[in-house]
């Protein structure tokens, strides 16, 4: 079969997406499937067994158009998220029904299979079609559940990954999606906070109060803060100091650790990422301080299966 016909398929079954990729071995996607799970209205989540449940659906649904590429494509290796992160006890049932789908797979195609975890396939899924300048950088995991900064060093097609700031309580994610429970949104409240706070043209005066140390922020406190001033704002202006206390709180984290480790690259990943209004406002700080911020497109940075074939590929052509 042609070259361009060989192919690697990713798979990362998260908190809320159900994801498939597959990339040519020229790094072409081929295929970029997701299904977002289903969250009943005023609810703030879902628990790991209807996450699992559902995951199980979806997959079943992919699979037909799964078998539609096999017919036009070789498909070389499996690459799936087996855990959230790299770490020994790092565990989620989600991950362990792409996980097992992929062995299964695997076992039925005679085709290599290989794990990585759920923070790694976002940040290489950050880092398609981009270009660092050097293989140790800093970057930000901000999702549902999830705010880290990492410093990352690339060896090869392996990745050294140490948590080196981050939240010490809830997520950015969680104080965005509680905002937009509190104000009637639909959960994943991120894209209408973000839309608020991006088409609000007042100026804020006062900003909410952030706590950060050496790259470690507090973040239930702004919560509070955002609560009290619902009874005498409109959603957009709340929404904007939000995501305004967010970028400050990040851009104080981000300054030090930048200057503490040397780093002159930070890349964005996560949905959290997808933001525009941080995109914006985080971007322009931080050139001020000549560093570098890579944010990559919505697609990509959202929860999706993009960075598993990536980390696939690098696997199967290193052997």
């Amino acid at each position: 079969m042609e070259k361009n016909k060989n192919i690697i398929i990713g798979i990362d079954t998260s908190c809320y997406t159900t994801s498939i990729a597959a990339i040519s071995l020229e790094k072409s996607i081929v295929f970029n499937k997701k299904i977002m799970l289903k969250v009943k209205k005023d609810s703030k989540g879902l628990r790991q067994s209807e996450m699992v449940f559902q995951h199980v659906n979806n997959l079943g649904e992919i699979s037909e158009e799964l078998k539609n590429i096999m017919n036009g494509y070789n498909i070389c290796a499996i690459c799936a998220s087996e855990k959230p992160r790299p770490i020994k006890d790092s565990y989620m049932p989600a991950f362990t029904v792409g996980y097992n789908f992929a062995k299964l797979f695997s076992s039925m195609n005679n085709i290599n299979l290989y794990s990585t975890t759920h923070q790694e396939n976002h940040i290489e899924a950050s880092l398609y079609e981009k270009k660092l300048k050097r293989n140790k950088f800093i970057s930000v995991h901000m999702s549902g559940g999830t705010t880290e900064i990492l410093l990352v060093e690339k060896n090869n097609d392996d990745s050294n990954i140490t948590i080196i700031g981050g939240s010490k309580d809830i997520s950015f994610g969680q104080l965005i999606d509680r905002l937009g429970v509190q104000l009637g949104y639909e959960f994943p409240c991120g894209k209408y906070i973000d839309k608020n706070a991006s088409e609000c043209n007042q100026n804020i005066d006062v900003g909410i109060k952030t706590s950060v140390k050496d790259g470690y922020m507090n973040l239930s406190g702004i919560e509070n803060q955002i609560t009290k001033l619902k009874n005498d704002f409109d959603e957009k202006y709340i929404s904007k100091s939000l995501m305004d206390s967010i970028v400050r709180s990040l851009y104080k984290a981000l300054k030090f650790l930048c200057k503490e480790y040397d780093i002159s690259e930070v890349v964005f990943a996560g949905g959290v990422a997808s933001s525009k209004y941080i995109k914006k406002s985080l971007s322009q700080k931080l050139y001020k301080d000549k560093v570098t911020s890579f944010f990559t497109k919505p697609e990509y940075s959202t929860d999706n299966a993009l960075g598993c074939a990536l980390i696939g590929l690098n696997k199967f052509i290193g052997e």
